[in-house]
């Protein structure tokens, strides 16, 4: 799919506010601060609430269950349980946002059926200036009467015009099938903007494939400006994929033959860069049950993701996000939800 390329868009999650410093040949080099750790933002299937996980400094295989154990956020709007917990902040780090999926798959007569037909249109949100004072859940409705659900939002600051692009997944059925019992179209990806995730734009195809149908997109920002991998979940076969661009989010997108795990139903991407080992990327995989990490050394090469046989790796994790955090964040966070 070949759209009008937008030049500067960064990852808000991943991308860290910079430093900038004039060199001798006054040349501007931007340089970015330390992380200290990671925090794991996710829910699990007997809890589908916000939970956290904080790394313990800079492993990227340790983690603590924050808020001794018990999770930090519930929803109270819509079906009242989120999935596909998603963080995300403005690039000076003084708006901090918690976007999910609206979706109860406990409640009485559900069904994955019902909930691609009549599921939640809106998207779950939380507001903070300082990552740990949380405004209460929001629900924002993002597609019409005609969509069937929306799915794992995730969200990317665009410096050039100061707001996010907002990602989700959505099905469709016909205007006149106001019940939806008809064949629905193929899973897509979708986008909006939105500078406060409290009004969008009218939202737009992103990814329309027509023979494929596709959830759980994830973006990772590679280092230089127009440079990503995005990882999607295609649904006939219950695998992840990824792909590359130096063009921007809405350039010319080049597959990566095969699948990024071929053994088993994979779903849920989440990747980050390491903290401390230049090109060294993680990549979290949800198999149903739980998240499985993985890491690659190639990611814009000949990627080769490998299981990063941690010994400790917290069990039970589902789709989620991973934000690599200030030594001041983690000492917040930290002393107000304690492990």
């Amino acid at each position: 799919m070949r759209l009008p390329i937008v030049a500067s868009l960064f990852l808000s999650s991943l991308l860290p506010i910079a430093t900038t410093t004039r060199t001798g040949g006054g040349i501007l080099r931007r340089q970015a601060p330390e992380f200290a750790g990671y925090l794991i933002s996710t829910f699990s299937d007997a809890v589908p609430a916000v939970q956290f996980h904080l790394s313990n400094g800079n492993d990227a295989g340790s983690y603590a269950f924050s808020n001794q154990g018990q999770p930090v956020l519930n929803s109270t709007v819509g079906t009242k349980a989120v999935r596909d917990v998603f963080l995300t902040k403005t690039p000076d780090r003084s708006q901090w946002f918690i976007i999910g999926t609206d979706l109860d798959v406990k409640v009485a007569g559900f069904s994955w059926n019902r909930a691609t037909r009549s599921g939640s249109r809106g998207i779950v949100v939380w507001k903070s200036s300082n990552l740990v004072d949380w405004s209460e859940s929001t629900l924002v409705t993002v597609e019409d009467d005609t969509a069937g659900m929306v799915w794992a939002p995730s969200a990317v600051w665009d410096d050039a015009s100061q707001q996010f692009y907002v990602f989700w997944s959505s099905r469709f059925y016909s205007a006149s099938d106001t019940n939806h019992t008809g064949t629905g179209s193929l899973d897509r990806i979708r986008y909006a903007r939105t500078k406060d995730f409290t009004t969008f734009t009218t939202p737009q195809d992103y990814i329309k494939l027509a023979d494929t149908p596709l959830i759980d997109q994830e973006f990772q920002y590679l280092g230089t400006p127009g440079h990503f991998a995005r990882f999607l979940k295609n649904e006939t076969g219950s695998h992840v994929y990824q792909e590359l661009t130096t063009e921007g989010l809405f350039g010319t997108w080049t597959r990566v033959a095969g699948f990024v795990r071929p053994e088993g139903s994979r779903e849920g991407p989440a990747c980050f860069a390491d903290n401390v080992t230049p090109g060294l990327y993680h990549l979290l995989l949800d198999d149903y049950t739980e998240y499985l990490p993985y890491q690659s050394s190639n990611i814009d090469t000949h990627p080769n993701w490998q299981s990063s046989n941690y010994t400790n790796y917290p069990r039970g994790l589902k789709h989620g996000s991973v934000t690599p955090l200030l030594a001041s964040e983690i000492e917040t966070f930290a002393a107000r939800y304690p492990a």
